[in-house]
């Protein structure tokens, strides 16, 4: 069944189950566990089988991927599901207020906000869900917070809301006492690497550096591996650095641009707002690349090649042998992994990648 492709995943799934096939699902929930890991992909699964068509899998707990209700879904069409994810404000990047409520003495606008939207019948299926990602600071600020508060105290009954977070710890308490909270764990490598074989879109070698990146984030390997531009990023931004390590510091600003442009397009929109979009987006990702580089450095150093990730750039690795120290290469994946934190948390792109550069470059 349907819920089955998703992995690594199975408590809890299980749970999700249970409240289909014992009526008992719930007016919200909080997924949380680690970024990557399939919490928007069991949230928009649970949304298919609140809603799905066949009543074979609705007794069974699950949903059959294959009806209206479930395409529409997938394509992000359905009328009833709404996915609301941070967009760029000024110079943050935040799940507007506007996309919860009206504001006072203002017109609402077409969609309407989430709060209102909710106050109506379902146009096609049995629930209204909405599904928020990320629903902690900054991506769901606390004025928004406070605004989606009523409706999740006291949600009409056919509304399910579903708040992802990787960070609890971050989010409004009187949100999180509100939720259900299902809880998602890390995967295992050797799951994620029949998972990459599965998908059979990277090379061996790729597979294994994908899944070592992965640091047991399944979802963030799928996602990778399916994504050609972020593979080709990759592949061009180790190669860029491999040139250009022996300069040193004198190339700091010449691979902060490198990475800020390849972040803005790995997914190839246009328009100015969705490149700062796209950049804000894409970088954790590239500086998870960048640090399994500097990691992959340290362990030769310690004589522990065969653990490297970037297996499929062994030789550029040992052309860099002995070329910094070990203390000067964890300085470096401490600055790269601190700048990773620094722009999930809106900091200035440009200056956080410069400082990280001349941190982690001889």
């Amino acid at each position: 069944m349907p819920f089955n492709r998703i992995y690594a995943q199975d408590i809890a799934l299980d749970m999700l189950r249970r409240t289909l096939t014992t009526d008992q699902v719930g007016h919200a929930y909080l997924f949380y566990g680690p970024e990557g890991i399939g919490k928007r992909t069991s949230a928009l699964a649970y949304a298919k089988a609140l809603n799905c068509a066949d009543p074979a899998s609705r007794e069974a707990g699950d949903y059959c991927d294959a009806c209206r209700s479930c395409r529409m879904i997938t394509l992000g069409q359905h009328p009833d599901v709404r996915l609301l994810t941070p967009e760029t404000c000024g110079d943050k990047t935040v799940i507007p207020i506007d996309a919860i409520r009206t504001k006072s003495g203002e017109n609402s606008p077409h969609p309407l906000p989430l709060r209102e939207d909710a106050q109506l019948k379902p146009v096609e299926g049995r629930h209204k869900v909405y599904i928020l990602d990320p629903a902690n600071r900054p991506g769901l600020q606390e004025d928004a917070g406070n605004a989606l508060l009523l409706t999740v105290e006291e949600p009409p009954a056919h509304v399910v809301m579903i708040l992802i977070s990787s960070r609890p710890t971050a989010m409004l308490p009187t949100l999180v006492s509100r939720c259900r909270p299902v809880r998602f764990h890390l995967a295992p490598r050797e799951t994620i690497l029949q998972a990459l074989r599965e998908l059979n879109t990277v090379s061996p070698e790729q597979a294994t550096a994908i899944a070592g990146m992965a640091d047991g984030r399944i979802g963030w390997a799928v996602s990778c591996a399916s994504n050609p531009k972020m593979l080709e990023a990759r592949q061009a931004l180790l190669s860029e650095v491999d040139h250009l390590l022996p300069a040193g510091r004198p190339a700091a600003l010449r691979l902060a641009e490198l990475l800020h442009n390849l972040a803005m397009l790995a997914d190839g929109e246009d328009d100015t707002k969705s490149k700062d979009r796209a950049v804000r987006r894409n970088l954790p990702d590239l500086l998870d690349v960048t640090a399994s580089w500097w990691r992959d450095l340290l362990i030769g150093e310690i004589g522990e090649r065969e653990m490297r990730i970037n297996q499929d750039f062994a030789a550029a690795l040992d052309r860099h042998a002995g070329r910094l120290p070990a203390g000067h290469l964890q300085q470096g994946l401490q600055a790269i992994v601190q700048t990773k934190r620094l722009i999930e948390r809106n900091a200035n792109i440009d200056l956080a990648l410069e400082r990280m550069w001349i941190t982690a470059l001889p």
